[in-house]
């Protein structure tokens, strides 16, 4: 369609694509809070979510970034802050993994999964755990920028 130009790529982006803004300290280091991201709605339609991956979910209404630390079947459990999966530590190369989270050790049922915040330095209230099915995956983040000082 000749003409439609930066309509049509506008039109293109919100299609598959949507921005947020990071608040809270949940994530940090990873993220700051004001930083943007770039979230792709359509990641999970065909493929799995994958351990390691950043996520948008949708946990009792409200809109959060977690990092996918279990997936369905398997044994979760996080001791000072460290990730074990099927009683092996998991080695994470991002976050602040030593910490007071402490996770009793659970298995995820067929279609559900676990997001948690990388800083596993803060009071749990703030990490947040949420076991999530895959319809609560609002997107994957593909791109964040720092915009703050």
């Amino acid at each position: 369609m000749p003409g439609c130009g930066l309509v049509c790529v506008v039109v293109l982006l919100r299609l598959f694509f949507y921005l947020s803004i990071v608040t809270g300290a949940s994530m940090l280091p990873t993220l700051q809070p004001g930083d943007l991201l770039i979230v792709n709605k359509w990641a999970y339609r065909k493929a799995a979510p994958r351990r390691g991956d950043l996520v948008v979910i949708r946990d009792h209404g409200e809109l959060l970034i977690k990092r996918m630390v279990g997936l369905p079947g398997e044994e979760v459990e996080v001791i000072g802050g460290r990730l074990h999966v099927n009683g092996i530590l998991v080695p994470e190369l991002y976050g602040t993994n030593d910490g007071f989270l402490n996770i009793g050790k659970g298995r995820l049922l067929e279609g559900r999964f676990a997001a948690l915040g990388d800083n596993r330095t803060a009071v749990p209230e703030v990490v947040v755990v949420s076991i999530i099915s895959k319809t609560e995956i609002m997107g994957k983040v593909v791109f964040s920028a720092h915009l703050g000082p």
